[in-house]
């Protein structure tokens, strides 16, 4: 993850990559060399409008704004030739980890992801199980 000006720590690129084959390594599909990419311009879109404003205003100010929009990029647009959920969805998590604002994954964000991909569920939809899955850890002992 890189982080810019803001301080926000963004993933590159080459961690996405990365991160899509490690999904696929480890529960299975197919990745394509060298980068398994069905549609890269959807992801370096999604990349600059979460990190950059638009005449000063920002597309998504929030973190978890952020977090949404880059993973249903990766789902909804189905950026990879496999493992988009998965990736999708861990990508997320890593990026409100690597800005101190973790979530907890359920069992209930596999449903969500499928939901996703399928066009029964929305960006929307994702924040607010985001929203819902936040983790507070002055509440943590």
């Amino acid at each position: 993850m890189e982080a810019f000006g803001s301080g926000v720590v963004y993933p590159t690129i080459e961690q996405i990559i990365d991160v899509n084959r490690q999904m696929i390594k480890t529960s299975g599909g197919s990745f394509t060399p060298p980068d398994n990419f069905h549609n890269r311009n959807s992801l370096e879109y999604i990349l600059d409008a979460i990190a950059n404003p638009i005449f000063k205003q920002f597309l998504y100010p929030s973190l978890l704004e952020k977090a949404a929009a880059l993973a249903y990029e990766i789902i909804s647009c189905h950026v990879f030739l496999d493992g988009n959920k998965r990736t999708g969805i861990h990508i997320a998590w890593e990026f409100l980890r690597s800005n101190n604002m973790p979530i907890f994954l359920d069992s209930t964000i596999e449903n969500l992801a499928i939901n996703l991909a399928n066009g029964t569920a929305t960006r929307d939809d994702l924040l607010l199980w985001l929203r819902d899955n936040q983790m507070d850890f002055r509440t943590i002992a």
